[in-house]
């Protein structure tokens, strides 16, 4: 039996391993959920960043929400929540997790920053528009996969789409995602989802 704590906050990166979560029906014990979460005592003993998400698995630490993920998809094979390890369709999730991590959400992450996080003196708005024509390069190419396919491995939902959909939501909250109706349609389905975490504002 699988014993999970999940270090969250619901507006981060933790939407991610809450929704498998709930896509696996596995119990966890929630730890914070609201900023105070940020000063947890133990968090630091998790994450070395003390950053969320970060989880207790069966005593084990662990973070890195695409990580927290597969291993929360592994844990309930017969939910097919994830491809079996050493197959095909499981490097291409791992493919398709490292293309959104490192081609869209490295270089939407810095105006995130810049735009609605750092204090108003620490910002460098220079960046942004070099930021978004490099997250748009990525977005580009998942576009055009997603017009072929509803769901990036095995054409079924898995948590590859939990990882790529946050990314992806994140950028149309800042109107990024306007010119990309494949990837539109790819958040419609993810929203319809009975479990999904993105956040529809």
């Amino acid at each position: 039996m699988n014993k999970i704590s999940l270090y969250e906050y619901q507006p981060t990166r933790s939407a991610r391993p809450r929704w498998a979560l709930l896509e696996a029906g596995i119990a966890y014990e929630s730890i914070g959920n609201d900023p105070s979460v940020f000063g947890h005592p133990d968090l630091g003993t998790v994450h070395p960043l003390g950053k969320v998400p970060a989880a207790v698995i069966n005593g084990k630490p662990l973070f890195e929400s695409g990580v927290i993920c597969a291993a929360i998809a592994d844990s309930v094979p017969e939910k097919n929540l994830i491809a079996k390890p050493g197959t095909w369709d499981r490097y291409l999730h791992d493919q398709w997790v490292l293309f959104v991590l490192t081609e869209m959400e490295a270089w939407l992450w810095p105006n995130i920053l810049n735009l609605a996080i750092l204090p108003q003196e620490q910002r460098n708005p220079a960046c942004v528009d070099q930021n978004i024509g490099m997250f748009k390069r990525g977005a580009n190419a998942l576009d055009a996969v997603l017009g072929n396919q509803d769901y990036l491995v095995g054409d079924k939902f898995s948590v590859t789409d939990i990882v790529a959909s946050f990314t992806v939501n994140a950028a149309r909250r800042f109107g990024y995602i306007d010119d990309f109706p494949n990837l539109k349609q790819y958040l419609d389905r993810m929203f319809q989802r009975e479990h999904c975490t993105l956040d529809r504002s």
